[in-house]
């Protein structure tokens, strides 16, 4: 038994690795330390380190980019399809179904995110909903932006399980896209904003109350969208 419960020095290492951005609330795309900086602050070869980044990336935790360095993956651990959504064919109604879900968990996500949100952590909130603006004002795709926003404020609330679920719940921001074809822009920008300054004032209520509107205008949005075709 002793053997089965045994962990390498590299497993052991990914494992501090993973805690670390947890703690730290490294978002999507983020670039981690060189091996030599990593090595020196886990006190580890860089023959270690080396490892167990790759231990890491086979569970999609973090991908390497020849020549640019490690970032945080956007699977963030998880499979593609870790909830079979894409095996539904009902997309209309899978897109509501997910939106009841948000409802269920965001408000709160926000609120936590309002309470435990640090000061980097709020700089970061804001520079993220600076370039969704920026996209918008391009007329360029801000989805995967809008992922990073909701995803990092999972990430704020220290939830362990929020934080682990988010990136499938986020499977429904896709899908919106796919079924409505349209977006928002200023409304859902407007609204960003609100949560944002509600986490960045530490308002748990607020946070949670302009969570709660942003995702009922998208409710709504479907609805209407799909009315004008009945």
């Amino acid at each position: 038994m002793g053997k089965i419960n045994y962990k390498s020095l590299p497993e052991k290492t990914a494992d501090v690795i993973s805690d670390m951005l947890y703690r730290e609330n490294y978002r999507v795309g983020a670039k981690l330390p060189n091996e030599i900086e990593l090595a020196k602050s886990l006190e580890v070869s860089r023959t270690t380190v080396r490892q167990a980044i790759k231990i890491l990336t086979e569970r999609n935790v973090l991908e390497v980019r020849r020549g640019s360095g490690t970032f945080v993956s956007s699977k963030l651990g998880m499979s593609d399809d870790p909830l079979g959504l894409s095996m539904i064919c009902d997309k209309d109604k899978l897109v509501m179904d997910l939106l009841e879900v948000r409802l269920l968990i965001e408000p709160k996500m926000a609120a936590l995110a309002a309470e435990n949100a640090t000061a980097g952590e709020i700089s970061q909130l804001k520079d993220i909903c600076r370039r969704m603006e920026e996209a918008c004002r391009k007329g360029e795709n801000y989805y995967e932006t809008d992922m990073e926003f909701h995803t990092f404020i999972a990430g704020c609330s220290r939830n362990l399980v929020i934080h682990s679920l988010y990136p499938a719940i986020c499977h429904t921001i896709i899908l919106q896209e796919n079924v409505t074809h349209d977006r928002l822009k200023e409304r859902t920008l407007a609204a960003h904003r609100r949560i944002c300054e509600a986490i960045a004032a530490h308002k748990g209520t607020a946070a949670a109350d302009a969570m709660t509107a942003h995702l009922i205008q998208n409710q709504e949005r479907i609805i209407n969208k799909k009315d004008k075709f009945v």
